[in-house]
């Protein structure tokens, strides 16, 4: 998947009214095996661009029949990255020398793999808790800022404890970030096809069944709440005991 995280910046910023140049985000980002690694400055804004990352990245690989799963932690990182191109291609500060290695360790890589390795139990990105709460005093302190109510609509508390980055926010316009009703009939269906395929394939196995239910439960919450019950996933396909998270 190619990732192009300049442009979801400008996106990021124009949606919540930053005022942000791309470059004037400090955000990294690289791949390697069917691993995705992000880091950006602990600030509100920088967070706030990440958790779009996130929902973007995860979202486009969901419509594109892959189930994602992930944790986002605090914490010190040496994180680095090939420098931004030019238009024309070329890296900034890297005439007449190989561009430098990617490379990525500390801490933080380590409590986040290990957090969500753990705890996500199905595909979600979850947040640690000291992340969370570093977001909702953000809310709190400024529930009028747009980057407030973007992150009231993308971040949910489980049932079972760990904030996590909800992928169906931009269903719902009701009281939301998202204040008009978009057309995601093709999208919704997209997805419910996936996930319904995802239930299918591990009916006969609990363990990986339950991981795929969560999400399903969160889709069927999100199209619930946004009236959309033409897309709901069924009782036949998705036990209904179990709330969404």
């Amino acid at each position: 998947m190619d990732v192009c995280h300049d442009d979801l910046a400008e996106i990021f910023a124009a949606e919540i009214d930053l005022g942000w140049d791309p470059t004037d985000f400090d955000e990294r980002l690289h791949t390697f095996s069917d691993c995705i690694v992000i880091s950006v400055r602990p600030q509100a804004e920088e967070i706030g661009l990440l958790i779009f990352m996130v929902f973007r990245i995860c979202r486009q690989l969901l419509e594109d029949g892959f189930l994602s799963r992930g944790g986002v932690a605090k914490g010190l990182l040496y994180h680095r990255v090939n420098p931004r191109r030019h238009p024309a291609g070329e890296a900034r500060g890297t005439r007449g020398h190989s561009p430098p290695v990617t490379m990525v360790f500390g801490p933080a890589f380590v409590e986040a793999y290990n957090f969500e390795s753990v705890h996500a139990d199905g595909s979600r990105v979850i947040l640690q808790t000291k992340v969370w709460r570093e977001i909702d005093h953000y809310c709190t302190s400024h529930p009028d800022r747009k980057l407030a109510q973007f992150f009231r609509a993308h971040i949910r508390r489980a049932d079972d404890g760990p904030a996590y980055v909800d992928l169906f926010a931009d269903f719902v316009c009701s009281g939301s970030f998202y204040s008009a009703k978009r057309n995601l009939d093709d999208e919704i269906r997209t997805i419910k096809k996936h996930v319904c395929d995802a239930l299918d394939v591990t009916a006969d196995k609990p363990r990986y069944f339950r991981k795929s239910a969560l999400l399903a439960r969160m889709f069927n919450r999100a199209v619930t709440e946004s009236r959309r019950d033409e897309h709901l996933i069924p009782g036949s396909i998705l036990p209904s005991s179990h709330p969404a998270p």
